[in-house]
């Protein structure tokens, strides 16, 4: 039980720290693409890390941790790619990092819709963020924008907005999952009052 307490909260706080780092990202545009490559890289692979322990724990909809093997790996691999080779794919990093956010919104809709279909209320701002988070990703793929500093802005938003996102739908799914173990507790308590 307190592995799958730290799994949570280690996943809770990588996610505050992609927030963070989104913020600072937007609020230091001119940052060096260099550092931001190494930033990026070091918390992509944290956050790999962080998404296959969190398999483990005991979500029963699979919600908050959804899709984690193959995204933690993929998160370490594009993460250590970056890393060792910095130098060689600094122009690749919106490239990159669209293509994770792309990837990351779509699973987010799936999350979105099992989360509607186990009868979670708030469902839909897991689907608007989702839809916002894709876009973003698409945007940082396609590179409409002349300027790396608008590019760096558009990054932190992304970031920040995965990072708050993920937040929402790990601190909300599990107050659900919290909400509906108590209701079930109550029925057995009920049927065990009347045997």
């Amino acid at each position: 039980m307190k592995f799958i307490k730290r799994a949570k909260a280690a996943y809770i706080a990588i996610c505050a720290v992609i927030a963070v780092i989104g913020l600072v990202l937007i609020i230091f545009p001119e940052i060096s693409m260099l550092a931001i490559c190494y930033i990026l890289g070091i918390a992509a692979i944290v956050f790999g890390i962080v998404k296959i322990t969190g398999y483990f724990s005991s979500d029963p909809y699979g919600l908050a941790v959804q899709f984690d093997p193959a995204f933690g790996i993929i998160a370490i691999a594009l993460g250590a790619v970056v890393v060792i080779h910095q130098g060689k794919i600094i122009a690749l990093v919106p490239i990159i990092m669209g293509i994770y956010f792309m990837t990351d919104g779509i699973m987010k809709i799936q999350t979105a819709v099992d989360a509607k279909r186990f009868g979670i209320r708030r469902w839909w701002l897991i689907l608007i963020s989702a839809i916002a988070i894709g876009i973003m990703g698409v945007l940082l793929l396609v590179n409409p924008f002349e300027g790396a500093v608008t590019l760096t802005v558009l990054l932190g938003i992304t970031l920040l907005a995965d990072g708050i996102a993920n937040i929402c739908i790990a601190a909300y799914t599990v107050k659900a999952i919290k909400k509906e173990a108590k209701t079930d507790n109550k029925i057995y308590i009920e049927i065990d009052r009347e045997d």
